[in-house]
């Protein structure tokens, strides 16, 4: 008898069969998925981050490529059209958008069940480490003081860069949605975002998707 998960792949693998052949598919931005989530769901996450990609795809070809020989100065001002170009493109975005209701109730199962684990503890204080909500950086006159730099958890700002940041335990990782190297999770207290790393913009969040009070909110 086959087990649950071989049951799920092959039931997931079946359904992207039939996807195939009912119609041309269009390139794939999202790299392949093993995780364990509901079929329909997980593919309404995929759908909406293949959006995505085709989205700063265009920008960027409008954009044109930084050349080699090209400054300091030219290279900021290349990333900073980006991300007011990422922004402007995204201007109506509201949360719920990418993780939408079904998604986002997908996220907080796994991760409830992963933190309440055996390596919940080691999770949890790797979530800490870096979190802007937790971590400041010293004052040059007193280097022993640390001052929190803010980070605002909304959709379509710019993530503070003087502040710390987070990174997904690699444990925890394996049980997500892959994401491909453009996009990144983090954490921002008890909240999970979903960042695009080179435009430096948060383009979702879950509010308290992390459930233990010794983080803030």
């Amino acid at each position: 008898m086959m087990s649950k998960p071989a049951v799920l792949g092959s039931l997931i693998l079946a359904g992207l069969v039939a996807i195939g052949c009912s119609k041309t598919p269009t390139r794939s931005l999202v790299p392949p998925q093993t995780v364990y989530m509901d079929f329909h769901t997980f593919k309404k996450f995929q759908h909406e981050v293949q959006d995505y990609l085709e989205l700063r795809q265009k920008l960027l070809a409008r954009m044109g490529r930084v050349a080699r020989k090209s400054t300091g100065e030219q290279v900021a001002a290349h990333e900073q059209a980006f991300t007011d170009a990422v922004m402007a493109a995204r201007k109506d975005a509201k949360q719920g958008m990418i993780f939408k209701p079904e998604v986002e109730t997908a996220f907080r199962s796994i991760l409830e069940k992963e933190l309440a684990g055996t390596q919940g503890a080691a999770m949890i204080k790797d979530i800490k480490q870096g979190n802007p909500d937790l971590e400041g950086n010293p004052v040059p006159q007193n280097p022993a003081r640390e001052v929190l730099a803010p980070v605002t958890v909304s959709v379509n700002v710019v993530y503070n860069e003087a502040a710390g940041s987070s990174s997904v335990p690699p444990s925890l990782l394996l049980k997500l949605p892959l994401l491909p190297p453009e996009l990144s999770y983090g954490f921002v207290g008890r909240s999970l975002i979903l960042r695009d790393a080179e435009a430096n913009v948060i383009l979702d969040y879950i509010n308290d998707a992390v459930p233990d009070p010794s983080i803030p909110r």
